[in-house]
């Protein structure tokens, strides 16, 4: 299983959505695909789950020794992806967790139980950097950073890879960054094409060629709870988010 940390310290950023369409497409793939929502806006569990089908949240995975991480999956309408749920919990697990002997590893450890299950995990995590993002990195392979092209976002772009800088270097050596890709790009305006050149100039090697437009479809696909290959797969959203998944594949297998 290969773990994937979707990380934006900046909101508006299309995280959660573009872990979601991505591990929809991963399993339009015919992958076998884990969600682990880290994020304390539960989007992506609120996004494909009814709190009815919810047993077990990941805050009880973290902090119950007792519980088995397959006992707190939940199953998806998607075929091969199974979830866990988000919790409003986030802060008594922060408080539990801080200043615990190895709890950056607490993920990881929990993830190693099923990591012949599944071919891929996404983590989709908060873009306050605490314990729990500590551990989303920690448990990964890959760094991930969804960005818009808006001039703000490259505030939160350097933040993200000063976070991903200081796990590598202090905790987990041999994390890598997947890429960044630009998930809300408006090709007609100018200041795009000018936030997208100068990341391409600073960032050079992690800057990824497939972008995803600004897309009403994809907004849309949101509000009615899906993702855009299910909403309307013929959308352009649809074929950009595939081409960001295949390149993604490429980078994973090279």
């Amino acid at each position: 299983m290969k773990t994937i940390a979707v990380v934006q310290r900046k909101g508006g950023n299309r995280k959660s959505t573009s872990c979601l369409n991505l591990a929809r497409c991963l399993s339009l793939k015919g992958k076998k695909v884990l969600i682990v929502d880290l994020d304390d806006q539960k989007n992506s569990t609120q996004s494909i789950l009814f709190e009815n089908k919810i047993v077990h949240t990941v805050d009880e995975v973290l902090v119950n020794d007792e519980l088995f991480v397959k006992d707190a999956f939940t199953a998806t309408d998607w075929e091969g992806v199974k979830v866990i749920a988000g919790s409003s919990n986030f802060s008594g697990v922060i408080r539990e967790l801080d200043g615990e002997v190895g709890s950056h590893l607490v993920l990881k450890e929990k993830l190693d139980e099923v990591k012949v299950d599944f071919d891929f995990c996404l983590v989709d995590t908060s873009p306050s950097l605490n314990i729990l993002v500590v551990n989303a990195l920690c448990a990964a392979d890959f760094a991930f950073i969804p960005l818009s092209s808006k001039y703000f976002s490259l505030q939160g772009l350097g933040q993200s890879l000063e976070s991903i800088s200081k796990v590598k270097k202090r905790l987990s050596p041999d994390l890598k960054i997947l890429g960044i890709a630009f998930v809300i790009y408006d090709a007609r305006a100018s200041l795009s094409k000018e936030v997208v050149s100068k990341a391409s100039e600073e960032y050079k090697d992690y800057v990824l060629k497939s972008v995803v437009n600004q897309n009403v479809r994809i907004e849309e696909a949101q509000t009615a709870r899906m993702t855009i290959f299910d909403y309307k797969s013929t959308d352009n959203g649809a074929v950009q988010y595939e081409a960001l998944c295949e390149e993604i594949l490429s980078i994973m297998e090279a």
